[in-house]
């Protein structure tokens, strides 16, 4: 016998298969299926697993063509065949395509009819009208969302028919849910409740798919505590299904609880694949590509740790206790998809609006408000004429701060974000007023050329009504400059500069906004926000030693006015709470502090009084990034993030530590491990009567060897070119100069200077301080403070 080619192999082989397909399909479908018991929807579910199975679609398509011909002889008017003919074509749809989706419509359509209390029939086609879809014209996709007939709406109605004929048909319940959840228009969340209420008394209740169905819509409806319950009962039926877990910590978040971090990332040590799609979801809004990439490589508990890592340093950078962060994000999301979620994923963009967010799923509102949280000014302008816009404002301390402007032209649930508030007046006429640098107004009388009542050209008409549309024009952007005089000192001076003024004020605006979108839509923050403003300093020195490691002295003043009355200590003072967060420079935590400090009572200095105050954080050596937070009551403030280096104590290079100044009528001060005081002032200003104490260690010593140090005090800015000259005739000379020689008593020591200004004026001031010794480079550091008379 011939040995057969490989194309006749692959040809017999895949023949057999198609007939062993068909005899499966024909055996089950002629079981009778007469009534809907329990038994006959297992047949009917191992009906649906055994086309699943199959991937070869020309298989499935012989078994069809058979199925419909035996249907036609033999069936016709059996519900139960075309419920499988149905399902058949909705395998063949996931496989070849939309149309077999119709095809599948049709069938289930055909079993709705014949046995309208049939819950299957519904669910199928539910499923079809999913498979569906909407119209791929837009402008028919809106008629369709119009009329709720849209894809999600059409089979949220089906679903609903199924649970409806059977209160306890488990897979109608979840899909209702599913699809209610996944709905932007025309929700039938209230539906999808009912149908899970109307279950709770039959077996359907005690599906753990069920349950977390209903915890979900609960959730979503605004009934948490019913949620909590919910998913509480499923997880303690089964406490390591990871999507129930999940949904535990959504709820939890939800009503405010600070414990649902824990069943949040043991969801995700344990998840399996659609459960970390669903995690995901929800963390693309705030990972970046870098983050999401190292998310999708980890597995399991290292997942886990990924994300606990991300969390932990914003929750320490932001000065947040652990897990705050996190149940913010969750905040943030049920806001947005409350609020921003888009009604339509199909965007059109205008050529002003550059920003395009690679997920469609909210708005650029929703894209920031993740991000950034809570905005602390919000404004917008109605007006004839004009398209419906926001702006919005963020406040950072120690950053520039971020302004953003929205436009929506295209229907109140899509607002684009534009880079300057021009823009929402359109390209086109954005241009235009670039161009003429006028927002005040035309610039003179609008008045017709020729006597009274003569007619006018052509060309003078077309003038006048150009000049006329730029007058409204103006008038309009003045309007909107006018609405946003609180958010940025910019547009008072664009409303009140002349035009050689204006371009440059109009392309800074552009580039604040700019840069605020590149910020703000790649980065995510939540500064610590209090009622009042605590009139605070912070200053913070890399100096100092215990026995065991280095120190930073965190030094802090309060004015002591502003103090609220209520916080009162023990003697009287203010007690403030103080926390400071030590960050290495990749986001590892060094020292996280959180504490009460002791109580303080005001004292004068310079011109005003404050009450002062001293904390001592043991670090290693390194460069750290320190953030330091200080309240009382209602009131606060937070630091910008500092950037420290704390040297080495026994080199091998030479360090310097920070240089802290201090003065004998300013009662705060610090002991070393040697007992030397240090004083220290942090509101940084001095009598200029009075004598600056400056202290400062150098470390990485050689015992017995020399060193130099050389400290000059200067005005900040630079020296001035007529410096030279005015030295000629015994002026322009620095307030303070000098270079000492010391040899070194060990591998640290610490160096204090009584410094004595010559005839200073009140101002700003710069102490340098540079250690240096043979052949090894010099090393510098600075520190400002005030004069003040």
């Amino acid at each position: 016998m011939p040995e057969s080619s490989p194309g006749s192999v692959q040809r017999g082989r895949r023949t057999g298969a198609r007939a062993r397909y068909v005899g499966v399909f024909l055996v089950v479908g002629v079981m009778p299926l007469s009534a809907q018991s329990p038994a006959q929807r297992i047949q009917i579910e191992a009906f649906r697993d055994s086309i699943g199975a199959v991937s070869d679609s020309t298989a499935l398509l012989a078994a069809e063509k058979e199925m419909i011909a035996h249907a036609s002889r033999e069936m016709r008017d059996s519900a139960l065949a075309h419920l499988r003919l149905g399902f058949l074509a909705m395998r063949l749809g996931d496989l070849n395509g939309r149309k077999h989706y119709g095809n599948a419509a049709s069938e289930f359509q055909w079993v709705v009819d014949l046995q309208p209390k049939w819950p299957y029939g519904w669910f199928g086609l539910g499923l079809a009208e999913l498979g569906v879809g909407d119209a791929e014209s837009a402008v028919l996709r809106g008629l369709q969302t119009a009329l709720g007939r849209d894809a999600l709406t059409r089979s949220a109605n089906d679903f609903a028919r199924s649970a409806e004929v059977d209160p306890s048909f488990v897979r109608g319940l979840v899909e209702l849910s599913n699809t209610a959840l996944r709905q932007r228009v025309n929700l039938r969340l209230d539906v999808a409740l009912a149908a899970l209420r109307r279950s709770a008394r039959t077996a359907a209740a005690r599906d753990p798919e069920v349950q977390l169905a209903r915890a979900r819509i609960e959730r979503e409806v605004g009934s948490p505590d019913s949620a909590l319950a919910a998913v509480d009962a499923l997880v303690a039926h089964s406490p390591n299904d990871a999507a129930a877990l999940l949904e535990q910590a959504r709820v939890r978040f939800k009503v405010g609880r600070r414990n649902g971090a824990g069943p949040w990332y043991q969801g995700l040590a344990g998840a399996d694949p659609a459960t970390v799609a669903l995690y995901r979801a929800d963390l693309r809004f705030v990972l970046a590509d870098s983050a999401l990439r190292r998310f999708d490589a980890a597995e399991g508990a290292a997942r886990a740790d990924v994300m606990r890592r991300f969390w932990d340093l914003r929750d320490r950078d932001e000065l947040h206790a652990p897990g705050e962060r996190l149940a913010e994000h969750y905040r943030r999301l049920d806001v947005a998809r409350h609020n921003y979620r888009l009604a339509s994923t199909h965007r059109h963009y205008d050529i002003i609006e550059r920003y395009r967010p690679p997920v469609a799923e909210f708005d650029d509102r929703g894209v920031v408000y993740i991000r950034q949280g809570n905005p602390d000014a919000r404004v917008s302008l109605e007006q004839p004429g004009i398209p419906f816009n926001e702006s919005w404002a963020y406040r950072r301390s120690g950053a520039a701060d971020l302004l953003f402007h929205f436009v929506a032209r295209e229907g109140v649930s899509d607002y684009r974000l534009v880079q300057s508030v021009l823009d929402i007046v359109g390209y086109a006429n954005t241009v235009r007023l670039e161009n003429s640098g006028n927002i005040q107004g035309t610039d003179g009388p609008l008045l017709l050329p020729g006597s009274r009542g003569a007619p006018i050209s052509a060309d003078s008409a077309a003038k006048l009504r150009q000049r006329l549309s730029d007058a409204a024009l103006s008038q309009t952007t003045a309007a909107i400059l006018r609405s946003r005089l609180e958010l940025n000192p910019i547009y008072q001076k664009m409303l009140t500069s002349g035009k050689g003024a204006a371009a440059g004020l109009w392309t800074e605006e552009r580039a604040i906004g700019n840069r605020s979108i590149r910020v703000g839509t790649t980065t995510d923050g939540w500064e610590r926000r209090y009622a009042v403003d605590l009139p605070a300093q912070v200053q913070v020195l890399a100096t100092g030693r215990d026995s065991v490691s280095s120190m930073l002295q965190v030094a802090y003043s309060i004015a002591a006015e502003a103090a609220p009355r209520t916080a009162r200590g023990g003697d009287g003072g203010i007690a403030p709470r103080v926390r400071v967060s030590v960050l290495e420079l990749d986001g590892t935590a060094v020292a996280v502090v959180d504490t009460l400090g002791p109580a303080l009572t005001a004292v004068p200095i310079a011109t005003r009084n404050y009450r002062l105050g001293i904390i001592s954080v043991p670090v290693p050596p390194g460069r750290f990034t320190v953030r330091v937070g200080l309240e009382v009551d209602r009131a606060g403030a937070v630091s910008g993030r500092d950037t420290v280096t704390v040297p080495a104590p026994v080199g091998p290079a030479l360090g310097l530590s920070d240089l802290a100044l201090g003065a004998a009528s300013v009662p705060l001060w610090w002991i070393s491990d040697r007992g030397d005081t240090i004083r220290v002032n942090p509101v940084a200003e001095f009598r200029a009567a009075e004598p600056v104490e400056l202290s400062f260690e150098v470390d990485g010593l050689v015992p017995d060897s020399s060193f130099k140090i050389e400290m000059v005090v200067k005005q900040p800015g630079g020296a001035s070119p007529f410096r030279w000259l005015a030295k000629l005739f015994g002026g322009g000379r620095d307030p303070f100069q000098a270079t000492t020689s010391q040899r070194a008593t060990g591998h640290r020591m610490l160096v204090q200077r009584e410094i004595t200004l010559q005839k200073p004026k009140a101002g700003r001031y710069v102490l340098e301080v540079t250690v240096s010794r043979r052949s090894e480079a010099k090393v510098t550091r600075t520190q400002e403070f005030t004069v003040v008379r």
